[in-house]
């Protein structure tokens, strides 16, 4: 635990600074913070049943005939068992008397510096959660040594569905829905078309989706969805050039980013994100169909102080649940 000591803090003491302490954190947390909130796990081992709809037939019935055991339908027979476990998420402080009864810290304010490392330590709780459930972490089973992990998107959405509470078979993402083919060089529209394409053929709707995307994916969007490029015919002949255009506000403003993606099957509205496994990826998905069940929301509990400090604990307990993969795709590019 990392102990803030009133000597470590000469560089921030009141002489010839300004009373602004400034804590930039760019790193917004949106799949977090947009997540829906579910009721209250009651174990650490989440389950839900995810379930579809049989094919449907164009056969008819033929007048007058009953109905015949054949006929019946099961209608658990799609039926499967998700499951993600819960994971702890915890920061540690301590500040020394003289830290936080003496010192004077430019910008900490008349909390001290104890109230200051609390609330950054908050601040980094949901920095933590947004990384987890992001990540490709499989699930993990606390054994004592290692703790509890939650599965992250990453393995979510994919045709593996992790290997621990591994996700049925019958529910994982397609490999239409998850381009690992193009480089950040070559995507084009009919790429990011093509995942939606194939979510659409999984659920049939038509929906918004947030993507939350790697620095580097994001420029691509910019770079190669409005710049120039060829356009080739059945023959793959050079049938036609697109060229960059700008059209200036006012003389003054030139608009140079895509921010949302509308396409034939749904619309995506890029968020950026600097907590995706690699600066290359991007998660397609349905907001709707994400849920963060908290066992505890970021809580502070009081240590004891055997004379080094008053100490604090800031922990909250959490699960990710995907209701279906299916309804979601994912960008696994190369730069």
């Amino acid at each position: 635990m990392a102990l803030t000591l009133e000597r470590t803090q000469g560089a921030g003491k009141r002489e010839d600074l300004a009373d602004i302490l400034a804590n930039v954190d760019a790193h917004d947390t949106i799949v977090s913070s947009t997540c829906k909130k579910g009721s209250k796990p009651g174990n650490t081992l989440m389950s839900h049943v995810c379930d579809s709809y049989s094919a449907a037939v164009s056969t008819g019935t033929v007048d007058g005939v009953d109905v015949g055991a054949s006929d019946y339908q099961d209608g658990s027979a799609n039926r499967a068992l998700v499951q993600n476990y819960v994971q702890i998420f915890r920061r540690s402080v301590r500040v020394s008397t003289l830290a936080q009864e003496i010192s004077n810290i430019a910008g900490v304010g008349s909390g001290g510096e104890l109230a200051n490392s609390i609330a950054k330590a908050v601040v980094e709780i949901k920095r933590d959660i947004e990384l987890s459930i992001l990540s490709s972490n499989d699930a993990r089973l606390d054994d004592g040594s290692d703790s509890y992990l939650t599965k992250g998107l990453a393995t979510w959405i994919s045709t593996s569905g992790g290997s621990v509470l591994q996700v049925p078979s019958a529910f994982r993402t397609p490999t239409g829905s998850i381009e690992t083919t193009a480089t950040t060089a070559d995507i084009t529209d009919v790429t990011v078309q093509n995942v939606l394409s194939s979510i659409f053929g999984q659920t049939g709707s038509t929906k918004n989706y947030v993507m939350p995307v790697g620095r580097t994916l994001r420029r691509a969007f910019t770079d190669r969805l409005t710049g120039t490029r060829s356009v080739t015919d059945a023959s793959n002949q050079i049938a036609a050039t697109q060229v960059r255009t700008f059209s200036p506000q006012k003389g003054k403003t030139v608009s140079m980013s895509v921010d949302t993606f509308d396409g034939d099957f749904g619309i995506l509205s890029l968020a950026n994100s600097n907590f995706l496994p690699a600066a290359t990826d991007g998660y397609v998905l349905d907001m709707s169909g994400l849920e963060l069940r908290y066992g505890s929301l970021p809580s502070v509990t009081k240590l004891p102080n055997a004379g080094g400090g008053e100490a604090r604990m800031i922990e909250a307990i959490a699960a990710l649940i995907v209701y279906n993969p299916l309804s979601h795709g994912k960008f696994d590019l190369g730069s």
